[in-house]
């Protein structure tokens, strides 16, 4: 029986954002998840917005566009995910939070 939270991992297309530039931002998770929307992510220290999620058919890839802030220059940003909001199939919740690698921001 399934009886552990799912986790994810979190990519960003392009690593060095500059002035003008979006990226695409996927969320992979390792099983089927349900209940994750926009305010399981957090976004703290991303120094930008996240257009609308789109789940693939199986639930486990999740992608967006990131659209850095104007006017910014900031060489430690991440984006990272609540776990503890999303559940798998079987109703386990995740367990603390996934975040992205570094990537800088310099518009």
């Amino acid at each position: 029986a399934d009886t552990t939270g799912p986790t994810a991992t979190i990519t960003l297309a392009d690593s060095a954002l500059t002035v003008g530039e979006t990226t695409a931002v996927t969320f992979r998770f390792n099983e089927p998840v349900t209940n994750f929307d926009a305010s399981d992510i957090v976004l703290t220290n991303a120094n930008g917005t996240l257009g609308a999620l789109t789940a693939n058919a199986d639930r486990t890839v999740w992608t967006a566009t990131f659209t850095p802030t104007a006017n910014v220059s900031d060489p430690t940003n991440t984006i990272s995910v609540n776990l503890t909001g999303v559940t798998d199939d079987a109703g386990n919740a995740g367990v603390s939070t996934a975040s992205s690698a570094n990537y800088t921001v310099n518009t």
